[in-house]
């Protein structure tokens, strides 16, 4: 591969990165007009319509069969991963979501170290130790941060890391348009029955121009990341994923007014400089989980 092609695909990924990070906070802002569960369809909906619209376009004959249970238990991660996710914002500061997030690689790692027998090197394992010492001191929790919503963040991460175990198996298909598929379609289908029997009425047509483009956000950022790991692997992108905790700073100071204290500021730095050593580490050691 050439370098121009490499830089481009690095360019393209941490982009995508970033229009994840605008997903959540786009999430964040409409949770103050509709219910979560109304967002979490508008995600999916727009996102399947805009695969429809595509799939009548292309040539190239698609094969919807193959790895098919996988693919489901993919897709169901993921949708479970975008509702806790967006639930999780509406209650949390998203600066705060994303510290915790980032306890991500460090669950995929233990899950391979237990369901696949994949070793971690003494120096991983004290980076864990130190990824979450340093979660915990970003935080600075007391007892009115403690609540039910606080988990939220945590248990989207374990959901995210499921996910790539599954993505780690399809990718090898090079079919980054189903991937995509199944996961439109059931977070269609499984919110479009959940919203039948809560639905707020949307009299905003600003809300709606939203939505639509919350599911082409959704879509776009989906398709350059499965596009990326076509070429390039995904331990050698993750390097790239802690450029979400600038964007989401960024974003959670200039639009949502919640200011960075010093604590934050120096765990972010602590965990991108843990997170990105532990990656090396696994990656120079060959025991990284999804390659």
């Amino acid at each position: 591969m050439s370098l121009s092609k490499k830089l481009f695909l690095i360019s393209i990924s941490i982009f995508s990165y970033f229009l994840f990070v605008l997903m959540d906070s786009i999430a964040k802002y409409l949770s103050e007009y509709i219910n979560t569960s109304q967002i979490v369809w508008g995600r999916y909906f727009f996102h399947m319509v805009l695969l429809v619209i595509i799939y009548f376009f292309m040539s190239k004959k698609i094969n919807l069969t193959k790895n098919f249970s996988i693919q489901i238990a993919r897709s169901l991660c993921l949708v479970s991963t975008t509702f806790m996710t967006y639930l999780a914002v509406k209650y949390n500061d998203l600066i705060n979501f994303y510290i915790i997030f980032f306890s991500t690689p460090l669950f995929v790692s233990i899950f391979s170290y237990f369901f696949l027998k994949e070793k971690l090197s003494k120096f991983s394992i004290l980076l864990i130790i130190l990824s979450f010492i340093t979660i915990i001191f970003a935080l600075q929790p007391n007892k009115s941060f403690l609540t039910i919503y606080i988990f939220l963040p945590l248990f989207t991460s374990i959901f995210f890391a499921l996910y790539q175990l599954f993505t780690k198996i399809v990718s090898k298909d090079k079919e980054p348009f189903v991937a995509l598929f199944y996961t439109g379609i059931l977070g269609t289908i499984i919110f479009s029955f959940i919203v039948f029997f809560n639905w707020q009425s949307i009299n905003n047509i600003n809300v709606w121009l939203i939505l639509f483009f919350l599911g082409l956000i959704g879509y776009l950022s989906h398709f350059i990341f499965a596009y990326v790991l076509q070429s390039l692997d995904l331990s050698f992108i993750t390097n790239f994923q802690y450029s979400q905790l600038v964007w989401a700073s960024l974003i959670n100071v200039y639009f949502f007014n919640d200011p960075i204290n010093s604590s934050k500021i120096v765990g972010i730095i602590l965990i991108i400089l843990f997170g990105v050593l532990f990656i090396q580490n696994q990656i120079k050691n060959q025991n990284f989980l999804i390659k």
